[in-house]
């Protein structure tokens, strides 16, 4: 069930991140590579946020992280999306050899989990930002291919895609005109999942330092450098790891909302959120 003040909160959370990532050179009031003062000072000591185990401001950090991990993660679920949709678009309107070896192709790689398999594309690529970005949309692939086919293939059976094929329209006008359209709700909810998938799969990798550079302000590399002083300032694990975990449950919310309130037979719970409103 999705609270009432969830897709709100979701979407000022999104909004925020999105104008701190844009304007990160102007927000930023310090250098975010450049140490500040003492290590490990506490907030207000020598900043707001105090600083990190070099003496970098930790503030500026977190806002410039901002910009890296979404970055990372918006161009890594732009490749799975993008893939994803072209070959399983691909072999719902063409059944037959081409839907079968993507089938197995999906299936296998799908024995393999996601994460891991960015890992190994990592493993073979190298280290560094690019190399993430890559290795998390080839891992998403197999996940969305097989989903988005799915949702394409039921909606090539329905009636409506029958008359279109009987009044002479092509495979692919019928796939861009009917059979994109129309999966609208549940193709923005898979996205959403996707992408919060991916701002996840992003941060783990460069919290196991395949970002490269260990002095690029993200997100997971400041988790993973701030769980070494847990004990002496907590807070440099605590403020990375809450902002990630609120992107991925605000992505995720906002997904669920969207895809609850465009979709004709979701009528249930347009019902239950009136009867709260009504309260």
């Amino acid at each position: 069930m999705i609270l009432r003040g969830a897709p709100i909160l979701s979407v000022g959370w999104l909004i925020l991140i999105t104008i701190v990532a844009v304007g990160a050179p102007v927000l930023a009031p310090l250098d975010p590579q450049q140490p500040l003062g003492p290590p490990l000072s506490y907030p207000a000591q020598a900043s707001f946020l105090g600083t990190d185990s070099l003496g970098r401001d930790l503030l500026s950090r977190l806002i410039f992280g901002t910009r890296f991990s979404l970055s990372i993660a918006l161009l890594a679920s732009a490749i799975t999306i993008s893939v994803g949709t072209l070959f399983g678009l691909t072999a719902a309107v063409f059944p037959g050899l081409f839907d079968r070896i993507m089938l197995w192709a999906s299936n296998t790689l799908l024995a393999i989990p996601g994460l891991l398999l960015a890992m190994l594309v990592v493993a073979r690529t190298g280290t560094g930002l690019a190399s993430v970005v890559f290795a998390i949309g080839i891992g998403g692939i197999p996940g969305f291919l097989r989903l988005s086919r799915a949702l394409f293939i039921q909606i090539r059976s329905q009636a409506f895609i029958s008359s279109a094929v009987a009044l002479g329209g092509s495979k692919l006008w019928i796939a861009r005109f009917h059979i994109l359209p129309n999966a609208g709700p549940r193709y923005i909810s898979i996205s959403t999942i996707h992408i919060a998938w991916a701002f996840l799969g992003a941060t783990s990798l460069t919290f196991l330092g395949f970002a490269g550079d260990p002095s690029i302000p993200e997100w997971g590399s400041m988790l993973n450098t701030g769980r070494s002083f847990l004990n002496q300032a907590p807070h440099l694990a605590i403020l990375p790891g809450f902002a990630i975990s609120a992107t991925i449950m605000a992505i995720q919310s906002l997904g669920r909302w969207i895809s609850h309130i465009s979709d004709p037979l979701d009528a249930g719970w347009r019902s239950s959120q009136s009867g709260n409103r009504n309260r």
